[in-house]
């Protein structure tokens, strides 16, 4: 189910044409990592998996981080209204569909986010933490 999640999630996230990059398997650690070609970009982090067994299923809750990070350059220059934007096209873009089409997830939950504006420049940087609230089951019949 897993697959499934962050192949939808990416699959969603590549339709914004003003993204250049998405990536869930390679996680970048550092904003040096992320050449102006790379930016706008967005990378999709694993934190947590919460389980509330039910019988012979498992109702989880999986936690994840996106990482919104765009670089400002003297071609095109930033401004925190930018990331602003770009982040609420991104919030649009997840709960337009927050089952993501796929049966047996209940909803995409919206926890928060957290901004880095100005402390790494030239790089504008937004976290949104979600969780992935699904049924999967624990045996097989």
């Amino acid at each position: 189910m897993k697959t499934r999640i962050s192949q939808a999630l990416t699959s969603r996230l590549t339709t914004l044409t003003e993204i250049k990059t998405v990536e869930f398997d390679k996680v970048r650690l550092t904003s040096d990592d992320f050449m102006s070609v790379h930016c706008p970009a967005i990378q999709l982090i694993d934190v947590a998996e919460q389980v509330q067994h039910e019988q012979q299923r498992a109702k989880k809750t999986w936690i994840l981080a996106l990482e919104l990070v765009m670089k400002s350059t003297s071609e095109t220059p930033l401004s925190q209204v930018d990331l602003w934007n770009t982040h609420h096209m991104v919030e649009r873009l997840l709960w337009s569909l927050p089952n993501l089409g796929i049966p047996g997830v209940i909803h995409l939950r919206y926890l928060g986010s957290q901004t880095d504006l100005h402390l790494i420049e030239p790089y504008y940087i937004v976290r949104m933490d979600l969780e992935a609230l699904y049924y999967e089951p624990l045996v097989t019949d």
